[in-house]
């Protein structure tokens, strides 16, 4: 797989008020995905990050976070529905098949760290040697025993944020028990699982090998990775890896924006499959929406740039947690602002993998133009790569050199958060001599001649809307 894209399929916000109105289509995930599975593949994504499929414990409502039942995708009537938010367990299972079929490969958002939802409640001796009333009983009673006869009650959890006989909230840590190793607090929200309970830990690496296996999955994204024990991601990608002769892919979402520390992170849980969000780069980009960022190191920022660790980035501009409408619960700030740049140096770059986010493509009138950058990227982005030795603080330029393995491929990209409306000019070296090139994004309407020494004046415009362009070879 060659210059590999992902695509985020959800948003927070998605098939709820104007969205439900505006996006009707998005009222059952399953199906719109199986009827777009040719049109997104065309485009050129390789893999689709889907939402949790299970149960949550809102029901219908539940974006997926609110983990009740992992076994049920939407097959069984659990709080109060039968399918989920994004439709049912045969719904998915027709997705998934149009899907492969059109060469996609698929990645299950796992929530691991805690459950919701509990069917009752019982009485447990808390550390500090007092009672409480917790909800930690879990029977899945409409299952049946079905997939797993393992029912959950306090033994299998570390502790909860709610006594039930106080009306009290707080982290309630359950007598004998200790917080799991995980790389940061290991309580989160909810009933916080035990990892360090054998049976739990086998029935949720069952539960892996049943979505790879089974339901044909082919990798996960783990929610709130650096909350979970270290030893149960390292457990859970090895065990899953080895049940099947996939080349299964595994994203962490471990929310640092220190490189040493997202670095730190990966050395601790040991596990060399797994890959993680490059939140410090995004945080780059947002200083670059504000116009504050010094373009002349961009090319040093983010894991992506880490030697080592570069493959293991995965590079995204947006997802469903940093935008949100209205105020932000985790205080990020969305990038509203030269967003097609920082998608623009995502795409280009030789390393990590991309992210798109539905939310921007499909509800943000930006499908064409990240169409066009995903193009160039299949096309273009091949060979050595080096920064211009022309970058500044407000524009930056990056080559691609092409080869021979693909033809006529190489590139010049250029972002800047210049907003002068001017045309920005910058003597670039393509280590292509003789050489015409023209924008592909289209912002920039002429060509380019290097000469001898593989030399040429190329052209950003100083605007946020269309500060990015593409230089490619011309046929």
């Amino acid at each position: 797989m060659e210059n590999p894209v992902i695509l985020q399929t959800f948003y927070w916000e998605m098939n709820t008020g104007k969205y439900a109105e505006e996006y009707p289509e998005e009222s059952n995930l399953w199906k719109l995905l199986a009827n777009q599975a040719a049109e997104i593949s065309e485009a050129g994504f390789d893999f689709l990050w889907l939402p949790p499929a299970n149960k949550g414990a809102a029901g219908i409502e539940d974006v997926g976070y609110g983990t009740y039942d992992l076994w049920d995708l939407g097959e069984f009537k659990q709080k109060g529905t039968k399918r989920t938010k994004y439709g049912t367990k045969k719904q998915l299972e027709n997705a998934v098949k149009k899907l492969h079929k059109n060469n996609l490969k698929l990645l299950y958002d796992a929530v691991l760290n805690h459950r919701l939802g509990a069917d009752d409640k019982e009485e447990v001796k808390l550390k500090d040697n007092k009672n409480a009333e917790v909800w930690t009983v879990f029977n899945f009673e409409a299952r049946a025993n079905k997939y797993s006869d393992l029912k959950l009650d306090w033994r299998v959890f570390d502790g909860v944020d709610w006594d039930e006989r106080t009306k009290r909230a707080g982290e309630f840590l359950f007598k004998c028990k200790e917080w799991d190793d995980s790389y940061e607090d290991d309580y989160l929200m909810g009933a916080d699982i035990d990892y360090e309970n054998p049976e739990i830990k086998e029935d949720v690496i069952n539960w892996g090998k049943w979505i790879v296996n089974e339901i044909d999955f082919d990798g996960f994204r783990f929610d709130a990775s650096k909350h979970v024990d270290n030893e149960m991601i390292h457990d859970f990608i090895e065990v899953t890896n080895n049940s099947t002769d996939k080349d299964l892919f595994f994203i962490g979402e471990a929310w640092v924006n220190d490189v040493e520390t997202l670095k730190d992170y990966l050395n601790t849980v040991g596990q060399e499959k797994l890959n993680v969000f490059d939140f410090p780069l995004r945080e780059n980009f947002v200083k670059m929406m504000q116009g504050n960022l010094d373009m002349r190191w961009l090319g040093d920022k983010g894991l992506v740039n880490e030697n080592d660790y570069k493959s293991r980035a995965i590079t995204f501009v947006e997802n469903h947690d940093t935008e949100r409408d209205g105020t932000n619960e985790y205080g990020t700030e969305a990038i509203v602002y030269r967003k097609m740049q920082a998608y623009c140096y995502i795409l280009m770059r030789r390393d990590g993998v991309p992210t798109i986010f539905w939310k921007d493509y499909h509800t943000q009138d930006l499908k064409e133009r990240i169409n066009k950058l995903i193009e160039a990227r299949k096309k273009f982005a091949y060979g050595d790569d080096y920064e211009s030795d022309q970058n500044d603080k407000n524009t930056y330029s990056y080559i691609r050199a092409g080869n021979e393995e693909h033809p006529g491929s190489g590139l010049v990209m250029m972002i800047t958060q210049h907003e002068n409306e001017k045309i920005i000019e910058k003597k670039i070296n393509t280590g292509q001599a003789n050489q015409v090139y023209y924008d592909f994004t289209g912002n920039i309407d002429e060509k380019v001649k290097t000469d001898a020494e593989a030399n040429g004046i190329f052209k950003v415009k100083g605007t946020a809307e269309e500060g990015y362009s593409v230089w490619v070879p011309a046929e």
